[in-house]
This record gives C-alpha cells, sequence and structure tokens, in this order.
C-alpha cells in the first residue's frame, strides 16, 4: 500500500494539510480532486484547505494554496504559514523563509511558536465599493468596502460581530453575481479599540464560516487602519484565536500560532475513496 505523508496543521482553528510535493507525485490536474477528497470530514483527514510545498528556484520553496472546493488561491496568509511550520520541521529551511507564490515570493519568520510571513502589496483598497446589496443591510452595515492583495477580499464594519448574522448574510454576498464564477471571501469586524478588532468571515472556497482566516485578518486591519480606526500593531480576535497584524518597513506582517496538531500518512485506500460507490452501494 502506498503512503504519503502528510501533515495537519491549524493556524487559530483554521485547519490545513501540508503535503511536500517537490517530487511531483501530484500533477496539476489531480491536485484539485486530491484536494476535495482530503478535505472530506468524516471520511477522509477533514480541512479547510491543503498546501502543497513545491520546488523553486527563485525562493527556499514555493507553495500552492486549494480551497476545500478544490479551487486554487493566488495567495493564503494562513496556508504560508502552515507551510512554513512544515517546512522548519522538516529542515527545508531556517528560521526565515523565501516562500514563491502565485502573487509573489514573500518572506517569513519563524520565532519559538509564533509563526510570520509577510503580505504581497496591496492591489487595489476601495473604501466605498459600489454593489448592490438587499436592502436590510442598510440600517446594520455602515461602509463596504473591496481589497486585493493577491487574495480578494470584500470588508463589512458592522455593530457588532456577536449579534450578526455572518453565516446567513456571508453566504449570500460570497456568492454575489458580480463575483461569478469562483465568488468572493467576506469578512465583517467591528472595532474593540485602536489596538484590537474583531473578526469574522465567510470563504467561499469552504462553504461557510471560518474558526480564522489569515487573509481576512489582513483585509479587515488594512481597511481599518486606511479609515484611521485601528494603528500597528493590531491584534485579531477571531472565534478560533489570535493573530496580530502589524507593519514591518511599512509592509504589512501577519503572526500567530501554526501548531502542528498530527501528522499521518495518506494511502492507496484514501486516494482511491469514491463516495458515489459507497453511495450507491447503500441506496442512499
Amino acid at each position: 500500500m502506498m503512503k504519503l505523508e502528510f501533515y495537519k496543521i491549524c493556524c487559530a482553528g483554521n485547519d490545513l494539510v501540508v503535503v511536500d510535493n517537490r517530487k511531483k507525485i501530484f500533477n496539476a490536474e489531480y491536485q484539485d480532486n486530491l484536494v476535495e477528497m482530503l478535505c472530506t470530514r468524516n471520511f477522509a483527514i477533514g480541512a479547510d484547505g491543503v498546501c502543497f510545498l513545491e520546488s523553486s528556484d527563485v525562493a527556499d520553496y514555493s507553495v500552492k494554496f486549494f480551497s476545500s472546493n478544490g479551487v486554487e488561491s493566488d495567495f493564503s496568509v494562513n496556508g504560508i504559514r502552515a507551510a512554513m511550520r512544515f517546512a522548519g520541521d522538516k529542515e527545508i529551511a531556517g528560521n526565515t523563509h523565501k516562500v514563491e507564490t502565485r502573487a509573489g515570493v514573500v518572506k517569513g519568520e519563524i520565532s519559538d511558536d509564533l509563526v510570520g510571513t509577510q503580505v504581497p502589496q496591496i492591489k487595489k483598497l476601495d473604501l466605498k465599493h459600489e454593489l448592490e446589496i438587499p436592502h436590510q443591510f442598510e440600517s446594520r452595515i455602515v461602509e463596504v468596502s473591496y481589497i486585493d492583495f493577491g487574495a480578494k477580499h470584500m470588508v463589512f464594519k458592522i455593530e457588532k460581530i456577536a449579534t450578526f448574522d455572518v453565516k446567513g448574510i456571508g453566504a449570500v454576498l460570497s456568492g454575489h453575481t458580480k463575483y461569478q464564477p469562483y465568488g468572493i471571501d467576506v469578512s465583517f469586524y467591528d472595532i474593540i479599540d485602536g489596538h484590537n478588532i474583531n473578526i469574522s468571515t465567510h470563504e467561499v472556497g469552504v462553504g461557510g464560516v471560518v474558526h480564522s482566516s489569515g487573509n481576512g485578518a489582513v483585509a479587515c486591519v488594512a481597511v481599518a487602519e486606511a479609515r484611521h480606526e485601528v494603528s500597528s500593531p493590531v491584534i485579531v480576535h477571531y472565534w478560533g484565536g489570535l493573530s496580530k497584524v502589524s507593519r514591518k518597513d511599512n509592509e504589512l506582517f501577519v503572526e500567530g500560532e501554526a501548531r502542528i496538531a498530527f501528522t499521518g500518512f495518506i494511502t492507496s485506500d484514501m486516494l482511491n475513496f469514491d463516495m458515489d460507490r459507497i453511495r450507491k452501494k447503500q441506496n442512499i
């Protein structure tokens, strides 16, 4: 039976599978189907996404990010940090890392339990993004913003996350017709004080609200900073835990936990899993 090692790494509840693919075991045509299978909870490993660590000519290594629906992303803050934890544990790189992504090469560092990464330059930041939304938002949403830093994000400032329907409204907005065919991640935030912010994120690739999102943290802090509501450093509060967004040499930098939850092996039994066949056999 074939066995391929994987790491399950948790970034404040955002759980990711990391696989060393430098030997090109999985080609591009197979990766999206593999991701959906690996991320299926109860039947496989279960995760919000998968990171494939690959070789690079311009950095220590490159990383390809896939959400659990099998769609590849240009950049993932937590994906980078999970890959860095894996690469550090495997001694592929030391305490400082250069990582190639589709959004460019970024630098990162590991310090004790914290893993931090640089964020690509912001390509677009529109604090008053034009978007036709249902009328019921008018009394609760203050402003709509759009940001693109290699990851595209819609951002809303709301009165209080604890009483807001992030799940329902996030699902409607992430599938907005303006952002088809892939949809868009949506984050909601409220301000605690000048250095603390509450955030909740609905990720289109996961199809629901995640425990935390590195991309959501960057998006909301960048928007709140542009509105002069917060200043560096900013502690981001998600249901799954904390992270810190700060400025280093005027570039955004995100750090937080990237904990190795467990390691294991992807087997040929797992790779050959066919849910449709099982359903037919059980007459479901």
